[in-house]
């Protein structure tokens, strides 16, 4: 109740229009504390992360940013482009929710009807939105679909697609050893600074499926996918169980064993449409040279780093200089974050 005067939006003549909320609301988490050391030019990446997303996505959307802790210089941009209506919703947090409970929280306050997530180093390539649309609408039994068809390594979390795909009427099964392109192989595998050896190792068999002329592959990644707000509700809350063997400080994929468990299947477009960045801005053009050799990434990628850079780069992507690093972070993160 007012003490004085009367509210303004109780005046009778007052005509208020119902928000206009787009049925598909993409979702992301920053988390850049600093601009130094890991984080030097993770802010690049996010400006890519942003620009490739509104260059190559044709369909109406609601951008629902949920902001992990960011240092000022981030939340700044962040709130300049929610000003300039790039983001419809952004949440800043003063606290670090980590990957998971980020991504529990997002997912139960987007108000779409279907809802994409992406971590923010991801560059889009036109189309991932639509072709993603059309698998998960000719796939019903659908639950996550990512718009990166790759080796998924998460097997144990794909028994109820296999499952699925072999009690299904109507469908064209393929299976084999090299079915999915080695040039989308390869790709994400550079994106990740991985050997080929420690990429994967071991056999590997793929699986497409084709239903009325709409093809996608076995293969989910936790890092980029569209759900449905259904799923969403089923799979909720996303929490660790004490004593999960699959328990990572960082994330852990509880949504994609909830998926499973629930019976719907975990799948991939048929074409390479978003690559992993990381935290350093990459070569795209020579990285995509292959997937999307017509695509001009001139205007989009930040000037080259200098050879001081450079010879940083390639101690980080050797296997002995990232797996100390890995050990500094970890440590450093935890002294500076946690305790």
């Amino acid at each position: 109740m007012p003490r004085t005067g009367r509210h303004p939006l109780k005046e009778r003549n007052l005509v208020l229009k119902e928000p206009v909320i787009a049925s598909i609301t993409i979702t992301t988490i920053t988390h850049i504390p600093m601009l130094s050391g890991y984080w030097q030019e993770s802010l690049e990446v996010l400006r890519l992360f942003f620009d490739s997303l509104l260059a190559s996505t044709g369909l109406d959307f609601d951008l629902l940013v949920f902001d992990n802790a960011s240092c000022h210089e981030v939340t700044d941009y962040l709130t300049q482009l929610k000003e300039e209506g790039v983001i419809q919703y952004l949440l800043l947090s003063d606290r670090n929710f980590r990957k998971l409970g980020a991504l529990d929280f997002m997912l139960r306050a987007a108000p779409g009807e279907f809802v994409a997530y992406s971590d923010s180093d991801v560059y889009f390539l036109p189309g991932w939105l639509e072709q993603s649309l059309e698998v998960l609408k000719a796939f019903p039994q659908t639950g996550m679909v990512s718009a990166l068809p790759t080796i998924d390594k998460a097997n144990i979390y794909i028994q109820s697609t296999r499952k699925g795909i072999a009690r299904a009427e109507g469908l064209l099964v393929e299976t084999g050893t090299d079915l999915i392109p080695q040039a989308f192989i390869q790709a994400h595998q550079t994106s990740l600074g991985k050997s080929e050896a420690e990429y994967y190792s071991g056999s590997r068999q793929d699986t497409r499926v084709t239903f009325q002329g709409t093809s996608a592959y076995l293969s989910a990644q936790d890092f980029q996918f569209l759900t449905t707000k259904d799923v969403i509700r089923q799979v909720l809350p996303l929490r660790v169980e004490e004593g999960a063997e699959d328990y990572d400080p960082i994330y852990s994929p509880v949504f994609e064993a909830k998926i499973d468990r629930a019976g719907y299947w975990r799948l991939s477009t048929a074409d390479y449409l978003v690559h992993h960045m990381g935290n350093s801005v990459p070569d795209l053009a020579e990285e995509l040279k292959e997937i999307a050799p017509g695509l001009d990434f001139s205007e989009k990628v930040a000037e080259k780093a200098d050879s001081k850079t450079k010879l940083v780069c390639r101690f980080y992507n050797s296997h002995r200089g990232r797996k100390m690093l890995k050990k500094i972070y970890t440590w450093s993160y935890r002294k500076l974050f946690e305790e």
